[in-house]
């Protein structure tokens, strides 16, 4: 009976318990705590997945380097030598060869883009450590960019065809005739005043006597001799009536 008793009296306050009214606080009163964000920021399940870009050293193009550029009529030829076996192949902008495409090429930044599967590249001429492997963003602004390039090269190669056929005007000559000589006169008494070497222009006889008279060029005689107003006459040769010219040579002695 006392085992029945204890039972019944523990029953009694499990009811009891039940009955009494609840102690639970409302949610809203831990929203204070909830606003603190102990926890840190949720993930936003909605964002994008972080993009994991390689380095240069991990691309396909770690060992390669840019050799040269060349023009080929509206297009751009890179050569390209791949550094780990010596391997030699140069592209068009748009083709491709052993998976790898050109895709872009900056003539003027010496700068060629490369893609291999989704791996897209810019190769630098060199400039070591300056190549780098493109994120998604940064591959469709170049993609951008290789538009406007392709366009503006397109033109500007055009602009130079046309140049080559047009004609080219052969400038008029300043002097002519009567005024070009008398120009080639005159520059040449110039020249023989500033003691520089002189052209090879005959002087007019009434431009060479006024050089004589300014004392820039020697008198000459009939023959075209110059004449040494200071030659002396060796003795004995006086009988001799070329000599009483004065006609020299050189030194001391006339003849």
């Amino acid at each position: 009976m006392r085992r029945w008793s204890a039972m019944l009296v523990l029953l009694a306050g499990t009811v009891a318990c039940a009955d009494a009214p609840s102690s639970v606080r409302p949610f809203a009163d831990y929203q204070v705590i909830l606003d603190r964000k102990p926890f840190g920021t949720p993930p936003d399940r909605n964002a994008a997945p972080v993009e994991r870009v390689v380095s240069i050293q991990e691309s396909f193009a770690a060992q390669m380097q840019i050799l040269a550029f060349y023009e080929e009529d509206t297009n751009v030829r890179v050569a390209i030598v791949d550094r780990r076996d010596n391997s030699y192949f140069s592209l068009l902008t748009g083709e491709s060869e052993g998976g790898i495409e050109l895709i872009d090429v900056d003539y003027e930044k010496e700068e060629a883009v490369l893609k291999k599967g989704e791996e897209v590249v810019v190769l630098t001429m060199g400039s070591a450590g300056s190549s780098q492997v493109l994120s998604g963003t940064e591959r469709e602004e170049r993609a951008k960019q290789a538009a406007e390039r392709r366009l503006s090269y397109a033109e500007r190669r055009k602009q130079r065809m046309l140049a080559r056929q047009t004609p080219q005007e052969i400038p008029k000559p300043i002097y002519t005739g009567k005024e070009l000589e008398e120009h080639l006169q005159n520059y040449q008494m110039e020249v023989i005043r500033q003691g520089l070497p002189p052209l090879p222009v005959q002087l007019t006889a009434d431009r060479d006597a006024q050089l004589v008279e300014e004392g820039y060029l020697p008198p000459v005689d009939e023959q075209g001799f110059e004449i040494d107003p200071h030659a002396v006459v060796p003795e004995g040769y006086e009988e001799y009536g070329e000599y009483e010219d004065g006609y020299y040579d050189e030194g001391d002695y006339a003849y």
